[in-house]
């Protein structure tokens, strides 16, 4: 009678990549260049700040 095998419990030792605060600001960042872009000023600002990069 041997009891049922137990896998052990995840522990999750790592940190995660991206912790939860970071992706809200990502996702906010996100959808500010979305809705910029969609206007053409905001499509003049980045396409300047585009070409300074190079």
């Amino acid at each position: 009678m041997n009891p049922q095998y137990k896998p052990p419990e995840n522990q999750q030792t790592s940190t995660p990549l991206m912790p939860s605060w970071a992706k809200v600001v990502l996702v906010a960042f996100a959808l500010l260049v979305m809705l910029g872009y969609a206007s053409p000023d905001m499509r003049a600002v980045y396409v300047a700040a585009w070409a300074a990069c190079f």
